[in-house]
């Protein structure tokens, strides 16, 4: 008598199969938000190595790198006329085991001389600096060449300096973290710790932004919307004028790490709650306002980087006044240790 071979049924297998797809399915998704937990975890580092590297900045010359440099004039473009134009970015490198990029950088000539690349300085423009860079942004950014027509790229940058609320609504002065080299009234007053009156703690340094996607202008957070204006009326109607934005400005957000642009290596603003729009008024280059905020493509927020070293995240329905105060640096705001 033959013995009976017994194999697994069409049923069976169908039962395995569907248990199989269960286990991926919830499986895939813990997978997906363990990487992002842990790209999120290493863009905190790296902001966290930023503050560190602002500190010992500050050690050594008894105040913060500045955000580059307008004159008396209010000129910032780069035209030969305005020194020391170089970014924040750039004068870090140094405290950032980049050596090597800080002293390849010429900071006597800049960047731009007449809207094109300065020879001299192309090399460490289309350097990409890795402690910049969000892991969690996919964009590699822009994809064009420098300016002028040279052969290397433009590189760019995730994490941008603080440079307060709009100034126009406190006098015409800037009130963030950022400060300019030139004895300009408004943007010159040097920055020390001594200077944070509303405490370190209470004081962003960086944020994060989505970089731009190389003039696609495809709406959303990489794009920054066309305003008319920065004289609105105050805080709350800054934030509803570029938030009523439509029509498309530019999208090369994060490009030229080396300028001291505003949505470029210069500084994001504290007008925009973390993931709302992106805005400013049509400028050439030097532009110095904007309401360009934080944003990022971590789930719900952005991370900030306190003056005290720090790293917070926070996020996107964070209270419009408390995220106005905490761009300030003197100006007195009380933030409670729970509204962030």
């Amino acid at each position: 008598m033959r013995p009976l071979r017994r194999g697994f049924t069409l049923i069976e297998l169908l039962v395995v199969i569907a248990i199989i797809a269960v286990l991926i399915a919830i499986l895939l998704p813990a997978v997906q938000a363990a990487r992002e937990a842990a790209r999120r975890m290493q863009c905190s580092n790296n902001m966290k190595q930023i503050g560190l590297a602002m500190h010992q900045y500050h050690s050594t010359y008894d105040c913060f790198p500045p955000a580059g440099s307008v004159d008396i004039l209010g000129n910032s473009t780069g035209s030969g006329r305005v020194p020391q134009t170089a970014s924040i970015h750039l004068r870090l490198t140094n405290y950032l085991e980049q050596r090597a990029v800080y002293d390849a950088y010429n900071f006597l000539i800049g960047d731009v001389f007449q809207g094109a690349a300065v020879p001299a300085n192309t090399t460490v423009m289309s350097t990409s600096i890795p402690g910049y860079l969000c892991p969690s942004d996919p964009n590699p950014g822009s994809k064009a060449n420098l300016a002028g027509g040279y052969g290397v790229p433009v590189t760019m940058v995730n994490y941008a300096v603080n440079g307060g609320v709009n100034r126009w609504n406190f006098g015409g002065r800037t009130n963030g973290t950022a400060w300019w080299l030139g004895a300009n009234p408004n943007f010159g007053a040097v920055v020390r710790i001594s200077s944070v009156t509303d405490g370190t703690s209470q004081t962003a340094a960086f944020g994060e932004w989505v970089k731009g996607r190389s003039g696609l202008n495809a709406p959303g957070l990489n794009l920054v919307y066309a305003i008319g204006g920065y004289l609105n009326g105050g805080p709350a109607a800054d934030n509803r004028v570029c938030q009523s934005a439509l029509n498309p400005l530019w999208d090369f957000k994060g490009e030229y790490w080396t300028l001291q642009d505003t949505g470029r290596g210069g500084p994001y603003y504290h007008v925009m709650t973390p993931n709302q729009n992106a805005c400013a008024v049509s400028a050439a280059f030097g532009n110095t306002d904007s309401f360009i905020g934080m944003s990022s493509w971590h789930s719900g927020g952005a991370n900030l980087l306190r003056l005290d070293g720090s790293v917070r995240f926070v996020g996107s329905g964070v209270n419009l006044a408390t995220w106005n105060a905490m761009g300030t640096r003197a100006l007195s705001e009380v933030i409670s240790a729970d509204a962030l």
